[in-house]
């Protein structure tokens, strides 16, 4: 996004010209202007289509009553032995965390499909419900071993621990994509959208190519940032509103 700046030309048959030069924002104020324009095109939305008689619910500021209304849910089921317990646990951390419960189980879900047990299919030795590497384990007190063995619901604590780490050292969770890059690759939290993850030729890359949407070898926090809007356009945009907020 660039902001155009005026400067006054040489005249020209006694008018002055102007000249319009691109000033390139810095990264915090462009983001900022990301979650304004996302708030306001679903204010906007909303409005429109209640004019219509259409109800809207983008789950912006969802308010869950009862745990079973939790998003995704339905595909924690078959891996989660007290679904109802899973939910409230998941609604308490998202609370704790200060972030809406939709992005919590967007990102459970795009590590491990909410199977507490499941290992990384590619070889990086990653398990559980957010991809716990082996040494992240450690570091907390537990075992790739021990995580695999738990139920959902306990290993929802270490869920809780670790990106309660991650928000300590540098602050909270201010989208969808930033949530995840906390599990994928914290030293990507705050960077310009061209920053890059994962590149060619590497095992990481190999390892993560499916999130390189434009295939150019590279995963940038772009790439991540399109391919969790085409998963999760529900859980992408709640807590937008709350977003906008903080960077008032």
């Amino acid at each position: 996004m660039y902001q155009q700046t005026n400067k006054p030309a040489p005249s020209r048959g006694g008018r002055q010209l102007v000249v319009s030069l691109p000033v390139k924002l810095p990264p915090f104020i462009r983001r900022a202007s990301n979650i304004l324009a996302i708030v306001a095109i679903t204010h906007f939305a909303s409005q429109l289509l209640s004019r219509e008689g259409i109800a809207f619910s983008p789950g912006i500021a969802a308010s869950y009553s009862a745990p079973d209304a939790l998003y995704l849910l339905d595909r924690a089921r078959p891996y989660v032995e007290d679904a109802e317990a899973f939910a409230t646990r998941v609604i308490d951390i998202a609370a704790d965390l200060d972030v809406p419960p939709e992005w919590l189980m967007a990102v459970m879900y795009a590590e491990s499909k909410f199977d507490p047990g499941i290992a990384n299919y590619k070889g990086s030795g990653a398990v559980g419900l957010i991809q716990f590497m082996p040494s992240t384990a450690l570091d907390l007190g537990t075992s790739s071993e021990r995580l695999q063995r738990m139920k959902a619901t306990q290993q929802l604590e270490y869920v809780y621990e670790y990106l309660q780490r991650v928000a300590r050292r540098s602050g909270p969770y201010e989208s969808l994509t930033d949530l995840y890059l906390g599990i994928l690759f914290p030293k990507a939290r705050g960077q310009d959208y061209c920053y890059t993850l994962f590149a060619k030729p590497s095992t990481s890359y190999t390892q993560n190519s499916g999130l390189d949407e434009d295939k150019d070898g590279r995963v940038t926090v772009s790439d991540v940032d399109k391919h969790l809007r085409g998963l999760f356009p529900e859980a992408y945009v709640a807590g937008m509103e709350q977003s906008s907020r903080r960077v008032q």
